[in-house]
């Protein structure tokens, strides 16, 4: 490990993924990282903050992902649409999913004014600003409409995916996208 912030983070994440979050107490999360709590807490001051940054990787590491994938296809950005369709497929039905990452924060922090739910709306909007902003590229004309379309299709059929893997829910949730992309080019 690179430093004990990675270090308990990882820890963190396995736990979380493999429990839940709710159900990973900063006293699992310690003694599984072999540390004493201070330590935890120098790097991560509230398990908020510690969810908070679970999230934020996961979701960073989507990014990361997708941007990869995309990059010989910006200068067609048409193309980057539909392509956009198979990754999400493909990346919804590897066995390492396990949601998407404000689904998981909404589900187990459902008040609205908890720190953790008000991060995952924002993790929701900026998938919705993301698709958006390729559909703009593309030259869409209602963009943002697109946009958060594309966002309830991918939502959902990540849902079902992960509730029931295996079912098809990735692949006919990216049949309605490329559907519905057509339909606005």
């Amino acid at each position: 490990m690179k430093n004990m912030r990675e270090r308990i983070l990882v820890v963190a994440t396995q736990l979380f993924e493999t429990r839940g979050i709710n159900a990973s107490g900063v006293d699992a999360i310690v003694a599984e990282s072999g540390i004493a709590k201070a330590t935890l807490y120098k790097y991560f001051p509230s398990k908020n903050q510690l969810i908070i940054e679970y999230l934020k990787e996961k979701s960073d590491r989507f990014y990361a992902w997708i941007n990869e994938k995309l990059a010989d296809k910006k200068n067609d950005s048409r193309e980057v649409l539909f392509e956009l369709c198979d990754l999400y497929e493909q990346w919804i039905t590897t066995p390492e999913f396990n949601g998407l990452p404000f689904h998981i924060g909404s589900v187990e922090f459902p008040d609205p004014t908890h720190p953790v739910h008000h991060y995952s709306v924002e993790l929701s909007n900026q998938l919705q600003r993301y698709l958006s902003t390729i559909a703009e590229i593309a030259g869409i004309k209602d963009a943002q409409t697109l946009g958060q379309q594309l966002t309830i299709i991918f939502e959902g059929g990540a849902l079902i995916e992960r509730l029931s893997p295996g079912i098809g829910a990735a692949k006919r949730a990216k049949n309605a996208a490329i559907t519905l992309i057509k339909a606005s080019l």
